[in-house]
């Protein structure tokens, strides 16, 4: 399951800098009302009000309102008892990347990295314990799965996610490997600590990251880290293939050094 939109009580100022906001400044109605946009997924498109109210946490007749206004706004329909969003809610993260500077800026480099390698590209950051996928450019031939922009997923299984994680110190990586449950979404992800410990010193020490069959069977990611002139690591670029495309070594050095190079060029523009 990918998630999308995701509203922490934390506040990114332009340094990217967080900083904790006191309940007593939050706006309660807001929260639950993104909360009841957050609660459809691909598995639960269409709930009634009872169903939305258990997974927000609030009563049936509130989450009745809160849908109700989503359909006043075209954000949501229904016919009398279900409800199912529509594609207005699309805008939400349309707002992000009109406004955002990066994801606009990475953007002409990752279509010419498509462009050369003839392979899917995307740009990720790292948001709590999960990878958001902000930027992404298709190759022209169809690629099965890929993370659209917006898709938010666990860390530990994405290679973007694990080189954005080795770019933590080794205390930072085994504190997050004590709080989160890897979940193994393939019979091969990588959910032993001690073995994911040790591949993000590889990455770190390699300076790129390469992984296969870890969130979905069949594809291979390719990430390096993208870092601010002042060396801080602030996201991740990536290539997504079918595996059966090419073997392991070749993929690697072929994307690899024209991901190297991008990610240096990047530097001198975030």
């Amino acid at each position: 399951m990918r998630h999308r939109f995701n509203y922490p009580a934390q506040m990114k100022t332009t340094d990217t800098v967080t900083r904790e906001i006191p309940k007593h400044e939050l706006i309660d109605g807001l929260v639950k009302g993104l909360g009841v946009i957050q609660a459809f997924t691909e598995e639960s498109m269409r709930m009634g009000a009872s169903e939305v109210a258990a997974r927000v946490g609030i009563s049936r007749s509130a989450a009745r309102r809160y849908l109700l206004t989503l359909v006043h706004l075209g954000m949501a329909a229904t016919d009398g008892h279900d409800f199912w969003l529509t594609s207005k809610v699309l805008g939400l993260g349309r707002s992000y990347l009109d406004s955002a500077r990066l994801p606009r800026a990475i953007m002409p480099f990752l279509q010419r990295l498509t462009h050369d390698l003839q392979e899917s590209t995307n740009f990720a950051v790292l948001e709590g314990d999960d990878v958001v996928y902000v930027s992404r450019v298709n190759a022209p031939r169809v690629l099965r799965g890929g993370f659209d922009p917006g898709t938010r997923l666990p860390a530990h299984a994405s290679t973007a996610g694990r080189v954005l994680l080795a770019a933590q110190t080794d205390a930072g990586i085994r504190a997050y490997l004590e709080r989160v449950e890897l979940i193994a979404y393939t019979h091969m992800t990588l959910v032993d600590r001690d073995q994911l410990f040790l591949e993000l010193q590889r990455i770190r020490e390699a300076g790129y990251g390469v992984s296969a069959n870890q969130y979905e069977m069949g594809l291979r990611g390719i990430s390096v880290p993208v870092k601010n002139r002042r060396g801080a690591v602030i996201g991740a670029l990536s290539v997504s293939m079918i595996i059966s495309n090419m073997p392991e070594n070749e993929a690697v050095a072929r994307c690899v050094p024209a991901l190297q190079a991008t990610a240096n060029t990047l530097m001198l523009w975030v």
